[in-house]
């Protein structure tokens, strides 16, 4: 009842996140994780990482061409590498899967399991006790988390709303996250003040296809603290909330789904994100 779950929703609110502890089932995980497996066996190498370049001309196209790629990804499942794991024909130097740093971004609209996950009734019912009238699903991503760490940000600062405080991230931990492989670290309470920067879509013809506006400010450290969460795991983030992830020094990978819903009503999706809904694909309803 709404009664049990207000104790909770307080805390988001305050925090700017929430951690739900074996939200999904190991099986749940276990579907997403075999479904991916699946996917990226069958995965066709992108065009522009497939021809060797040498002239500045070939890598200006072929920088044209990962852009594209990433920009008209709204709608599709698409796959974005690591770096250094394809030679300069496109063959892999490392495992395919180990290849790859994530899967996106509508994983929620063309895949069957992350589509089911996505609308799951326990997902419906979570927005409906956060008060969500129209939400509708901007994107999804399916991330691998090699090595690298993500440098604080907000997510606003890519899906952008008039007004803010409109995205929420529901993020799944598909295998334990630790310290060790990489959790999420949050600055409590940071949500309230507005977003610092936005990344945008680059005036056609520049050499980049997203530029930033404003700038990332030099965050304390010691504000952030890790949430290392289970397998089947759901961490809820608000848009604005600032979090990063460490490096994933371990032996362990640490797979995640993860998708971000925007409150529709009364709300306008910025024109300048870089993903813009099409009409193969409008956002789709969170509620079946």
């Amino acid at each position: 009842s709404g009664e049990e779950q207000s104790p909770h929703l307080f805390q988001f609110h305050e925090d700017g996140f929430l951690v739900l502890e074996q939200f999904f089932s190991a099986e749940e995980c276990d579907s997403m994780r075999s479904q991916m497996r699946r996917i990226v066996a069958e995965m066709e190498v992108p065009p522009h990482c497939r021809t060797a370049f040498s002239t500045r001309e070939e890598e200006q196209l072929r920088e044209q061409g990962s852009s594209d790629y990433f920009l008209t990804s709204g709608d599709k499942i698409r796959f974005f590498f690591e770096k250094g794991v394809l030679d300069e024909k496109g063959n892999f130097l490392i495992p395919k899967e180990k290849s790859v740093s994530k899967v996106g971004h509508a994983l929620h609209a063309y895949d069957p399991v992350f589509k089911q996950i996505t609308h799951s009734p326990k997902v419906q019912e979570l927005g409906r006790k956060l008060g969500l009238e129209r939400p509708v699903v901007v994107q999804s991503m399916y991330i691998f988390k090699s090595l690298l760490a993500v440098t604080p940000h907000q997510d606003a600062t890519f899906l952008h709303t008039e007004p803010l405080g409109r995205i929420l991230g529901f993020w799944i931990a598909l295998e334990d996250a630790t310290q060790e492989n990489g959790c999420l670290w949050f600055i409590p309470g940071s949500h309230t003040n507005g977003i610092a920067r936005r990344m945008v879509r680059a005036a056609s013809g520049a050499s980049t296809c997203v530029e930033f506006v404003g700038s990332e400010p030099a965050y304390d450290d010691k504000q952030f603290i890790p949430l290392p969460i289970s397998k089947g795991g759901l961490i809820l983030i608000h848009g604005e909330v600032v979090h990063k992830s460490e490096l994933n020094s371990s032996e362990s990978s640490r797979h995640v789904f993860t998708f971000h819903v925007m409150e529709a009503k009364g709300t306008t999706w910025s024109k300048e994100n870089w993903l813009q809904p099409t009409p193969e694909l409008p956002f789709p309803s969170l509620y079946t």
